[in-house]
C-alpha cells in the first residue's frame, strides 16, 4: 500500500482526528508526493499554509517492510531523502508562536537549535514539545544539551538511553530528572512500547502499562503517542492522564498496515480507555 507520511505530519494528522486546530509548517518537494500530503491533510482540518515546496527537489519518502505478527512484527525502513527544512528558510515565526503549544520535530540541528531559543524572544507564553526522534542524529551531549531546552520531551526508551548512556530505560529517566532542575524542561514522557510509558517531572515519575490491543504494523506508533501527550498538555491532564492517552493513541494506530489507516477518533480514544470495546461492549 502507498501512503501519505512523514513523523509530523502524522501527528498533525493525529491531532486533526481528534479535533484539535493544528497547522503544519513543513517543506515538501515540487511532485506528486508533496501535493498529496497536502491533500490527506487538508482533508481531516490541518492548516497546511505553510506547507511550503521546494522547487528541483523530490519530497521526503519511505519504503517500510513490514514482517512476523503478533508481538514479534518488525519493520525495516528505507528513507529517501528530499525536501526538508533546514536553517536557513523562512519560517512565520511570529504565527508559529502564536499558537499555545508547538510540537517540534525536525532533523537539522541547527534549526532546532534555533527554534527552541526563540520562546523567550518572541513569546514568553508560548510551549515546546519536542521529539527524540532526531536527537540520536548528533553527539549524546549535543542531543541532550537541546533536548532539555524544551519545555516537554516524549520519544521511546531507545533514543532517551542513547542521549543518557543508560542501558535501562528506568535508570535514563532517573538521570534525566536530575538534569531538569537545572534546566527548561518540565515534563518527560517515554514510550516503552509493548510496558507502557514513563511519565516523568523532576521530582515524580509514573510508569502506566500498555492497553492490549492487536499488533499490524508500528509504522507511525511513535507519532501517534506524541499527539497523546499533546493533547494531555493542552487540556491540563494529570501525569497518569497523559500518560495514559498517549498510551492510547499509539495502541490505535497499529490495528492497521499504514501509520495512519487506524489514527483513532476522540471517542474511540475515550472509548479504551474507559475500559470498553470500540462497539462499546466492557473489555474483559
Amino acid at each position: 500500500m502507498e501512503q501519505s507520511g512523514g513523523t509530523t505530519a502524522n501527528t498533525a494528522h493525529a491531532l486533526a482526528r481528534l479535533g484539535v486546530s493544528v497547522s503544519l509548517t513543513a517543506m515538501v518537494g515540487d511532485d506528486e508526493n508533496g501535493r498529496e500530503l497536502r491533500r490527506v491533510l487538508d482533508e481531516v482540518g490541518c492548516d497546511c499554509r505553510y506547507v511550503k515546496t521546494r522547487i528541483g527537489e523530490a519530497s521526503d519518502s519511505s519504503v517500510i517492510i513490514v514482517s512476523g505478527a503478533d508481538d514479534t512484527v518488525d519493520r525495516t525502513i528505507y528513507w529517501y531523502q528530499g525536501a526538508r527544512l533546514k536553517h536557513g528558510d523562512a519560517l512565520p515565526l511570529n504565527d508559529l508562536f502564536a499558537y499555545d503549544l508547538v510540537y517540534l520535530d525536525v532533523d537539522d540541528a541547527r534549526l532546532r537549535r534555533f527554534i527552541v531559543d526563540l520562546p523567550i524572544h518572541v513569546s514568553p507564553r508560548t510551549l515546546i514539545l519536542g521529539s527524540l526522534t532526531y536527537m540520536v542524529e548528533v553527539s549524546p551531549t549535543e542531543g541532550l544539551d537541546v533536548a532539555l531546552r524544551h519545555d516537554f520531551l516524549c520519544g521511546n526508551q531507545r533514543e532517551l538511553c542513547y542521549l543518557t548512556g543508560d542501558s535501562d530505560p528506568h535508570e535514563a529517566v532517573r538521570r534525566f530528572q536530575s538534569l531538569m532542575r537545572h534546566a527548561d524542561t518540565r515534563m518527560l514522557v517515554i514510550s516503552l512500547g509493548p510496558r507502557g510509558c514513563i511519565v516523568a517531572t523532576e521530582d515524580t515519575l509514573e510508569t502506566i502499562p500498555a492497553f492490549k490491543v492487536d499488533v499490524v504494523d508500528t509504522t507511525g506508533a511513535g507519532d501517534a503517542f506524541a499527539a497523546g501527550v499533546a493533547v494531555g498538555i493542552l487540556e491540563r491532564r494529570s501525569l497518569r492522564e497523559i500518560g495514559r492517552l498517549a498510551n492510547a493513541m499509539g495502541g490505535l494506530s497499529i490495528r492497521a498496515l499504514g501509520a495512519r489507516t487506524s489514527l483513532p477518533t476522540r471517542e474511540e480514544v475515550d472509548q479504551l480507555i474507559a475500559g470498553q470495546s470500540l462497539d462499546g461492549s466492557l473489555r474483559p
